[in-house]
């Protein structure tokens, strides 16, 4: 479930339910798009909010993910809205400042009660992989502080960067567990404000296999990890 909020600079009051939204996710963090709804709650509503907010305001607005009890969960940001009809739908046109592919995914499994064991994410498509890791991002908790532990990481369980960090990040925090999802966000994950203060050692099997796989990165993420004190063994 969705729901359609005007930006007033408060919090976000729903002004409608929205059963269904398409096309808020994209690899460009903000991007010019249509956005489509689908089975309206209070169509009137909607249009004229935004027509009204049109005529005094900058017209920005969020759609918002709603749990079971309608709260707000997570929310999608778009300015300079214009609003326009099809046979079925509302479309609303705006600069929309996304997630990447997958997040909402993610969010629906997360609202299912989905996350009950590790490797969830293999069942995700490459391109919808950033989308996992931008949500396991939103849900980390790093208020426990682990220090000196040793991890494990086995080349053969991904295929690609994204899988990498997919499987680190379980590997360090279980289930839908964060720990990077670029190798900057490597570097910020090992400063300690991560629920892990600091990592002693990384046993790297099947690393052959990775570093195939990752190139260039393999080398870069070794010397990231050997930067920050980890004592990496390559098996």
């Amino acid at each position: 479930m969705f729901g359609f909020a005007l930006d007033t600079g408060n919090e976000p009051e729903i002004i409608t339910l929205i059963d269904v939204v398409n096309n808020i996710e994209s690899s460009n963090p903000i991007a010019y798009k249509k956005v489509r709804l689908t089975n309206i709650y209070n169509i009137s509503s909607l249009i004229f909010a935004i027509e009204s907010s049109s005529k005094i305001d900058q017209n920005n607005g969020f759609i918002c993910k709603l749990d079971q009890q309608n709260n707000i969960i997570s929310s999608t940001f778009i300015s300079s809205i214009k609003i326009s009809k099809s046979k079925k739908n509302i479309i609303l046109t705006g600069l929309v400042w996304t997630h990447p592919k997958g997040y909402q995914k993610a969010l629906d499994m997360k609202l299912n009660n989905d996350f009950i064991e590790k490797n969830i994410w293999k069942s995700f498509r490459k391109d919808e992989l950033q989308g996992w890791l931008v949500h396991a991002l939103h849900s980390h908790n790093s208020e426990i502080n682990r220090q000196d532990i040793t991890i494990q990481i086995d080349g053969n369980e991904f295929h690609s960067l994204d899988g990498f960090f997919c499987t680190l990040g379980e590997e360090i925090h279980g289930i839908a567990g964060y720990f990077g999802r670029n190798l900057y966000a490597l570097y910020d994950c090992l400063r300690g404000d991560f629920g892990v203060k600091s990592i002693s050692e990384l046993n790297w099997i099947n690393h052959k296999r990775s570093k195939a796989i990752l190139k260039t990165k393999f080398t870069q993420i070794v010397e990231i990890f050997e930067d920050h004190n980890v004592k990496v063994l390559l098996n």
